[in-house]
């Protein structure tokens, strides 16, 4: 059976429309797929930093309290401690297992050391001078490494972050890293 002029044109059609549509439908599923994917990088990168703002604040509490001994006054505790569980939400949501994991060794370290404070300023209710001397006051050396272990965990954190930030995992658990892809995207031909 031979195919005539008309039949082959309308197959030749169909076929070419069929490609056309695919082609389109793919090109379509590719770029919703990638910009959620930005959506997604944007917001992990916004509670990044809104995570490492929350840290660098607590850096600066910390310095504050060794350099005078003294708590300041926060009169806003309660929008901070709001602030805190909306960055932690967010963590969960967009963040990786890895960074909601060192944020809560950050939290924790920080409230090892508050508690530490709280418990060498308590020395005054009992009579006790609270010296910031670690060789003349033992609860003074445990602020001193509490400090010491929360600046290492948040010097943990925000390197974890860095890399997180920098690279993009992959589906087969392998990071690749972003600003390499940038660049290729860039000077593409």
């Amino acid at each position: 059976m031979q195919l005539t002029t008309v039949e082959a044109t309308l197959i030749g059609t169909a076929v070419g429309a069929l490609a056309s549509f695919s082609s389109t439908l793919l090109i379509q599923r590719a770029t919703l797929a990638r910009d959620r994917e930005n959506r997604i990088w944007e917001r992990r990168a916004t509670v990044y930093e809104d995570a490492l703002t929350s840290v660098h604040r607590g850096e600066r509490f910390r310095a504050g309290v060794l350099e005078t001994g003294e708590l300041p006054e926060v009169p806003a505790q309660r929008g901070r401690e709001v602030e805190a569980d909306l960055v932690l939400a967010r963590l969960k949501i967009y963040g990786s297992r890895r960074v909601v994991n060192a944020h809560a060794s950050t939290v924790a370290a920080m409230t090892e050391w508050i508690t530490s404070v709280a418990v060498w300023k308590e020395q005054a209710a009992q009579g006790r001078t609270p010296l910031r001397d670690p060789a003349g006051d033992p609860l003074w050396a445990a602020v001193l490494r509490e400090a010491a272990r929360a600046q290492k965990s948040d010097l943990e954190f925000v390197a974890i972050v860095q890399v997180e930030i920098q690279t993009k995992p992959e589906a087969d658990g392998a990071a690749h890293p972003l600003l390499s892809r940038l660049t290729w995207w860039r000077h593409r031909p």
